[in-house]
C-alpha cells in the first residue's frame, strides 16, 4: 500500500468490483481463462513481492553453500555469482536460500530468467523490469518505455528497504547492472555456467561454485526420487548408480526417471552396464540424452559451449586422457596454462582434489566422468584427432614411467630408456609420481591395448615394475601383465614376452602362489633361451631357482644360482647388483640345505659387500639382512637376527615397500619365538597381517591365524 492511501486490509478482497480500473492482472500462466473487468478497483500494491518460481522435487546437501552465502550477506557483499556445471542446481540452491531468508529482504524477492542470451529462452531485461515494477505496484501504463528509465524507477521504488534479486543465466555484466537495486543490505544473486567477464571488478561480486553432491547426499537424493524400499532392495546397485552420477543432481533425476520407465530389468542391470568400460558409453549415452532440452547432454553442452576456445581445447585433450585424475605435469605436456584450467574448475567441469596451499608438484584435479563421456561422444565425428591425442598422452605416460622406474631402480630394460626425457628431481619425486599415477597407468595400458598399440602395451608393463614390485597392487599387476603378454605374443617378441612373464610370475610369487609363479618362470626360461639375450636368460634362470627354493628343492636351486653367477660374472654389462643377487641367492640355497656356516659366510663376505660397492642397493642390502636373519635363526643365533631385522624394517619403511616390511616382520616374529617372547612375536605377526590384508595378499589369513594361535585364539 502506498503511504497515505486509505484502503481496507489488502488481504481481504471480495468479489464486488466498483470504481475505475487501474490494475493489471498478472500470472505465470492462465490456461483457458477469460478475465473480464466490470467497473474497477483501486491499485493494490504488493509491498514485498515474492516472485521466485516454485521448487521442484527433493533438495539435499547445500548446507555449506548456504553457510557461505550467510557469511557474505552478513558482510553486506552486494553480489554473489553462483557458478558450476549446468544441472548442478545453481538456481534451486539460490531459490531455496532466498526462501529461507526472505524475512531479511523486506522489500521483496525478485527473479528473472534471462536464458543466457539463447534465442527463445528466458526474458529480456526490459521484460523482467516490467514484471518487477508491476509486481511492486506500478501501473502498467506508468511503466517507462526505455530500459534505462525502467532500471532507474526500480532502483527508486526499492531504495528504502533491502531486496533480493536472483538473475538466472545472464549473457553479460551489462544485463546484470540494469537489474541491480541500490538499497542498503540488498543481495543480488547471479547464476551462470561461467563467470561473467568484469563482474568482480564492476560489482565487487564474490564467485561461489556449487559443487557436485558428495556420494552420501547423492544416494540420499536418489532415495528420495525412487523410494527407500526400492533402494534397500538393491542397495549395492544404487550405490553404484550414485557413484556413476558423480553427484550431478540432474543425472540423478535422469537415472530415477530411467528406472521408472522400465527400460531396465533392475537397477542392478543398469549399474552393471554403466560399470563396464566397454558398454558404458553406449548405456550412459542412452540415459544422458533422455529428456530433450533438459537432458544431461544438453546441460553439459551449455557448460562447454560457453568456454573460450582455449578451454574447449584443453577439455578435449583431457577427455582423451585414459584416466580421469591428473596432475600439473599433464597440463604442461598438453601445452595449456593454469588460468585455462582454472576456468574449467570454476565452470564445475573439473574438480580440485588437493587442499589449498598444496605444493604445485602435488596438486591433483579430476575431470568428471560424465563430462569425459560427453566430450568423447562429441569428438566421435573426428576420431582421428581424438585417437591421436590419446596416443600422445599414453606415449607421454610411457616415457615418464620409464624415467621414474630407472630413478627408483637400476634394473635394465628390454624396451627403450628414453634418455632424452627430463629426469625427476630425485628418487622421492619419482616414487611420488608413480604412486599418484597408479590408476592412470593401469588405464593407459588398457587404452593402449584397445588401440592395438602392442609395443606401447608391453613396454608400459615392463617399466611398471618399479611401482608394482614395490607397492604390490596385485590386481592391477596381474591384469596389465596379461595384456602385456598378449601384445608381445602378437609381435613375436620373445625377449619382451619372457620379461613380462617373469614380472607376472613375481606377482604370484609375492602372494605365495608358487606353483603359478613357477609355471610363468618356466615359460619365460624357454622364451629367454630363444631370445639370445644374456640378461633375460640370467633373470629367467634366477627366477626359476627362486621357485625351486620355495618348493623345497634347494639343491636344484643352488645349481641354477651357480649358473646365473657364471653368466653375470662373464658379462661386463650386467653390473655388480646382478653379481650380488646371485651370491645372495646362493647363500639362501646353502642355508636351506643346513649348510649354515657356508651360507652366513657368503652373505657377509660376498653379497653384502658387493651391494655396498655398487652403491645403489639399499633395498637389496635390507633384503639380504632378512635372508641372513632367517639363517641365523635356523642356526640358533636368533638374538643376532633381531638387530638386523629392525634395521631392515626401518629401511623398507623409508623405501615405501610394505610387502617386504611384512616379510621382515614375519622373520622378526620367528626370532622372538626362538627365545619364547610370545607377546612381541604376536605383535609382529599382527602388523604383518594388516599389511597383507591392505595389499589383498593370499598370505593374510595364514599370518593372522598364526598370530591368533600365539595369543591363545584371542586375535581379532
Amino acid at each position: 500500500m502506498a503511504e497515505g492511501d486509505e484502503q481496507t486490509d489488502p488481504r481481504v478482497v471480495g468479489n464486488d468490483v466498483s470504481g475505475s480500473v487501474h490494475s493489471l492482472v498478472q500470472g505465470r500462466s492462465f490456461d483457458n481463462a477469460t478475465i473480464n473487468f466490470f467497473g474497477g478497483v483501486s491499485r493494490l500494491p504488493l509491498s514485498a513481492p515474492a516472485m521466485l518460481p516454485p521448487s521442484h522435487g527433493p533438495y539435499t546437501d547445500r548446507h555449506a553453500v548456504h553457510e557461505r552465502l550467510d557469511q557474505l550477506a552478513d558482510r553486506e557483499v552486494g553480489m554473489v555469482q553462483l557458478g558450476g556445471v549446468a544441472g548442478v542446481g545453481k538456481s534451486s540452491t539460490a531459490m531455496r536460500y532466498l526462501r529461507s531468508r526472505s524475512e531479511r529482504y523486506r522489500g521483496g524477492v525478485y527473479y528473472a530468467d534471462l536464458g543466457g542470451g539463447r534465442a527463445g529462452r528466458g526474458v529480456s531485461v526490459a521484460e523482467a523490469l516490467d514484471g518487477w515494477l508491476v509486481a511492486k505496484g506500478v501501473l502498467s501504463s506508468e511503466v517507462p518505455p526505455s530500459l534505462a528509465a525502467r532500471s532507474a524507477l526500480f532502483q527508486r521504488i526499492t531504495a528504502d528497504e533491502p531486496v533480493a534479486v536472483l538473475i538466472d543465466d545472464p549473457a553479460s555484466a551489462a544485463q546484470v547492472a540494469a537489474l541491480c537495486p541500490t538499497s542498503q543490505g540488498s543481495l543480488i544473486m547471479v547464476t551462470g555456467h561461467h563467470e561473467l567477464a568484469g563482474i568482480r571488478t564492476s560489482h565487487s561480486a564474490e564467485f561461489l561454485r556449487v559443487p557436485m553432491l558428495d556420494h552420501a547426499f547423492a544416494l540420499e537424493l536418489l532415495t528420495d526420487l525412487v523410494g527407500e524400499d526400492r533402494v534397500q532392495a538393491e542397495q549395492a546397485a544404487f550405490d553404484q548408480l550414485a557413484a556413476f552420477s558423480e553427484g550431478h543432481p540432474l543425472m540423478l533425476r535422469v537415472i530415477a526417471a530411467e528406472l521408472s520407465r522400465g527400460r531396465w530389468d533392475s537397477a542392478g542391470e543398469l549399474a552393471q552396464r554403466l560399470a563396464d568400460t566397454r558398454s558404458r558409453l553406449r548405456a550412459s549415452d542412452q540415459i544422458m540424452s533422455s529428456g530433450g532440452d533438459y537432458s544431461v547432454n544438453a546441460a553439459l553442452e551449455l557448460s562447454v559451449r560457453g568456454l573460450p576456445e582455449s578451454g574447449r581445447a584443453l577439455l578435449r585433450a583431457l577427455a582423451s586422457h585414459p584416466g580421469s585424475e591428473f596432475g600439473p605435469d599433464l597440463i604442461d605436456f598438453l601445452g595449456s596454462d593454469f588460468s585455462t584450467l582454472a576456468d574449467l574448475v570454476e565452470s564445475g567441469l573439473v574438480t580440485v582434489l588437493h587442499e589449498p596451499g598444496t605444493p604445485r608438484s602435488s596438486r591433483r584435479w579430476r575431470l568428471h566422468t560424465l563430462v569425459q563421456d560427453f566430450i568423447r561422444r562429441e569428438e566421435a565425428a573426428d576420431s582421428v584427432a581424438y585417437v591421436s591425442s590419446q596416443k600422445a598422452i599414453i606415449g607421454w605416460y610411457l616415457r615418464r614411467t620409464a624415467v621414474a622406474d630407472r630413478a627408483r631402480s637400476p634394473r635394465w630394460h628390454v624396451g627403450p630408456d628414453f634418455d632424452d626425457e627430463p629426469p625427476f628431481g630425485d628418487v622421492d619425486a619419482a616414487v611420488s609420481w608413480l604412486e599418484a599415477e597408479q590408476a592412470n597407468l593401469r588405464s593407459a595400458v588398457v587404452a593402449a591395448s584397445e588401440l592395438g598399440d602392442d609395443n606401447t602395451v608391453w613396454q608400459l608393463c615392463e617399466v611398471l615394475w618399479g611401482l608394482y614390485f614395490w607397492s604390490n597392487p596385485f590386481g592391477d599387476w596381474i591384469d596389465t601383465h596379461h595384456l602385456g603378454i598378449e601384445s608381445a605374443v602378437r609381435l613375436g617378441n620373445r625377449a619382451a614376452e619372457a620379461r613380462i612373464r617373469l614380472q607376472l610370475g613375481f606377482a604370484y610369487y609375492n602372494q605365495d602362489d608358487i606353483e603359478q609363479a613357477a609355471a610363468e618362470f618356466a615359460s619365460a626360461l624357454s622364451l629367454a633361451e630363444d631370445s639370445g639375450m644374456v640378461k633375460v636368460l640370467a633373470a629367467a634362470i634366477e627366477s626359476a631357482g627362486l621357485a625351486d627354493l620355495r618348493l623345497g628343492r634347494p639343491a636344484q636351486a643352488l645349481d641354477r644360482f651357480e649358473e646365473v653367477l657364471a653368466l653375470v660374472e662373464a658379462d661386463p654389462e650386467t653390473g655388480l647388483a646382478a653379481v650380488a643377487n646371485a651370491q645372495r641367492h646362493r647363500a639362501r640355497a646353502l642355508g636351506a640345505q643346513g649348510r649354515y656356516a657356508e651360507s652366513i659366510a657368503v652373505f657377509t663376505d660376498h653379497a653384502i659387500p658387493t651391494y655396498q660397492a655398487e652403491g645403489k642397493s639399499s633395498y637389496n642390502v635390507a633384503r639380504t639382512l632378512v635372508d641372513l636373519s632367517d639363517v641365523l635363526i635356523a642356526a640358533g643365533r636368533a638374538d643376532e637376527a633381531v638387530e638386523h631385522l629392525h634395521l631392515a624394517i626401518a629401511e623398507f619403511g623409508r623405501l615405501r615397500n610394505p610387502l617386504q616390511g611384512a616379510v621382515a616382520l614375519i622373520a622378526l616374529a620367528s626370532a622372538y619365538e626362538a627365545f619364547a617372547d610370545v607377546g612381541n612375536a604376536a605383535d609382529a605377526l599382527t602388523r604383518a597381517a594388516e599389511v597383507y590384508e591392505a595389499l589383498g595378499s593370499l598370505k593374510a589369513a595364514d599370518v593372522r591365524a598364526r598370530a591368533q594361535a600365539l595369543r591363545g585364539g584371542t586375535e581379532r
